[in-house]
């Protein structure tokens, strides 16, 4: 039933994804790197369930694809959270804080989407991943 489910909500919406996009010039740990994307997804999963509720559902059918690549600074994070606004695609960035590893309201990590994957792409098609 579930594959079936997928098969249809890809047929009819075509894939979907989020990206995690981490930022590797502040040396986070593993486990610090995990926790930031868990509060990146659920993040961006909340801001969807009030702004584009209909590419939710299809990401949820479809399995909750998630792909984390890395970014080397902050500026590039905030242009491409930038871009992906001015094309209607969640981009909500984490800010720390300030317990463990980083200074309280350090911007981590970048969680973009859920939408389509070819609109994802275009935005971090040319990051690498983590």
């Amino acid at each position: 039933m579930g594959f079936l489910k997928t098969l249809i909500s890809t047929s009819i919406g075509g894939p979907t994804k989020m990206v995690l996009v981490v930022r590797s010039d502040l040396g986070l740990g593993k486990g610090k790197i995990a926790s930031q994307c868990a509060h990146a997804a659920v993040m961006s999963y909340m801001k969807s369930a009030s702004v584009s509720k209909d590419k939710l559902e299809l990401w949820l059918a479809q399995g909750q694809p998630k792909i984390v690549a890395k970014i080397d600074n902050l500026q590039e994070m905030k242009q491409i959270a930038a871009h992906a606004r001015e094309k209607s695609v969640v981009a909500e960035i984490v800010k720390d804080a300030g317990k463990t590893q980083v200074g309280c309201g350090t911007e981590t990590v970048l969680a973009l989407g859920p939408d389509s994957s070819e609109v994802i792409d275009a935005l971090t098609g040319h990051l690498k991943l983590l």
